[in-house]
């Protein structure tokens, strides 16, 4: 792999000026230890629409392959079209209000730069932690995912594998990808979006390949049952935490502004295109998933973490045609990595923003002098990603357990995220909006009631760990916060320097 270019003093002193007016803050006014902080915590902005898209729709995709299946169980095939329906109006709303957010503070804070500049630093700490929680829990729950996928591929080579060797397998194919993507993360932010782009096209083609394999075992009884909702009204409303998964993590595009060029531009634009096109995938990939499997309880067991090569091999039988499903298979694996690299993007670029600005320790905050990549954010958190790997392999519901707490945490900040946008337009009239979202405030407001309504709908499903573990990391955060982080704050941080100059 080639390596990314080292930044020239003028490239680099070019991209300080960029970030700073974006901040709305005059460089030259700054205390020299100031100036000299700001100018050592920026990133390269390397990125355009294509990769945006490709970021967004990438960081996703994988949402397609694994973990919205449990819906399935829980509301039956219409059941779960009608909460993805649900979620994909929701998205479509929210990747809307997100570009206004995104765009007048384009920072790799993100939450964090939304809700210190509508309310102040707790908020902003609180937001910005939502946002970490929710990509990590995300990560670890698509490397063990990516793990299992790999040894469903091993198995059909080499068959009768135990039950233990199968978990073994796993978690060291789980921690083999937590490596490798390390390592694409740190060679730069330009290197990773070309990678991400054609490992975005390889998931799309992987799934194009599921439609079509799936066509001669399409069943339209299978979806059209009687009745149409399996489990009623109640199963379908419990199908939602699960058909969050299927476009959650998108907001990790809130994240690239700062490494974008043009933010203004190239957010809105490929985060829209993003979101249109998964919405195509989820419906798609529902019905083949849904007509083309043989009982829909199977295909949404909770222990099932590779539901398209499951039903991919009731179409095709693996005694007949392993070697069909096996190539399959290896494409699917695209899906898988995609998406981990850009959440283990969004993992390193948020723990970046809160340690360059204090609220984490400062040297997750550092910058590689070279590379200009938040070098100790992604290896911490990898080992840490790596840890609950191993967990994974004496925890047979870890997969699970992630996806729902990654989509309970998104949802509490989505609801944050809109408060600030009315805050904002409230207190700040005047503030730059290169875009505004259109139908305010009917979108946003449709926003935060439909993300409280997923919200609330946790406590039906009666899974007392995730709410248990979000409750433990949300505590973990404010007394790091409260006890540490308050006192510690780096003024010259781009997203306190934006808050403290709207102040002003």
């Amino acid at each position: 792999m080639a390596s990314e270019r080292p930044a020239e003093p003028a490239e680099l002193e070019k991209v300080v000026e960029e970030v700073a007016r974006e901040a709305h803050v005059d460089i030259d006014r700054l205390r020299p230890e100031e100036k000299a902080y700001f100018k050592e915590h920026v990133l390269k902005k390397p990125m355009g629409v294509l990769h945006i898209w490709a970021l967004g729709v990438g960081v996703v995709i994988t949402g397609e392959y694994f973990g919205w299946n449990p819906g399935l169980k829980e509301g039956g095939p219409i059941g779960m079209l009608l909460a993805s329906l649900f979620v994909c109006a929701l998205y479509m709303a929210w990747v809307l209000c997100l570009s206004e957010l995104s765009v007048a503070m384009p920072f790799a804070g993100g939450p964090l730069a939304y809700g210190r500049r509508a309310v102040g630093p707790g908020l902003g700490f609180f937001m910005g932690w939502s946002m970490f929680l929710e990509s990590l829990f995300a990560t670890i729950g698509t490397a063990i995912a990516t793990g299992g996928y790999i040894f469903f591929v091993i198995n059909l080579l080499v068959t009768g594998l135990d039950e233990d060797t199968g978990r073994l397998v796993t978690m060291w194919a789980g921690l083999a990808t937590v490596v490798i993507f390390a390592l694409v993360q740190w060679v730069g932010a330009g290197q990773q979006a070309k990678i991400m782009e054609w490992m975005t096209y390889g998931a799309i083609a992987g799934l194009v390949w599921f439609w079509l394999a799936c066509i001669p075992g399409v069943r339209l009884e299978r979806i059209w049952t009687e009745p149409l909702l399996l489990t009623g009204w109640q199963g379908a409303i419990k199908a939602i935490p699960y058909a969050i998964w299927w476009l959650v993590m998108i907001e990790t595009v809130a994240l690239a502004p700062e490494e974008a060029r043009e933010p203004h531009r190239t957010i809105p634009r490929g985060l829209t295109l993003a979101q249109i096109t998964l919405i195509v995938l989820v419906i798609l990939t529902w019905f083949f998933a849904s007509a083309a499997g043989t009982d829909y309880k199977q295909t949404g067991d909770d222990k099932n973490a590779y539901p398209l090569p499951f039903v991919y091999q009731q179409v095709w039988p693996a005694s007949v045609h392993r070697y069909h499903l096996v190539a399959f298979s290896l494409v699917a694996i695209f899906g898988m990595v995609a998406s981990y690299n850009g959440m283990i993007y969004a993992v390193s670029r948020q723990s970046f923003s809160l340690g360059r600005a204090g609220y984490l320790p400062l040297i997750l905050g550092r910058v590689h002098p070279i590379r200009r990549t938040p070098d100790v954010s992604i290896a911490f958190w990898s080992l840490v990603v790596g840890g609950f790997v191993v967990w994974g392999f004496f925890n047979e519901d870890a997969i699970t357990n992630a996806v729902l707490t990654c989509n309970l945490t998104a949802l509490i900040w989505y609801v944050l995220a809109i408060i600030c946008l009315f805050v904002l337009r409230i207190r700040y009239p005047e503030m730059a909006r290169p875009y505004k979202v259109r139908l305010y405030p009917i979108l946003p407001l449709l926003v935060f009631c439909m993300s409280l309504f997923a919200a609330a709908v946790y406590g039906w499903l009666q899974k007392p760990i995730v709410l248990g573990l979000t409750i433990s990391m949300y505590g973990i955060g404010l007394a790091y916060y409260f006890l540490v982080a308050r006192t510690r704050l780096k003024s010259a941080a781009p997203e306190e320097l934006a808050a403290q100059a709207a102040s002003k």
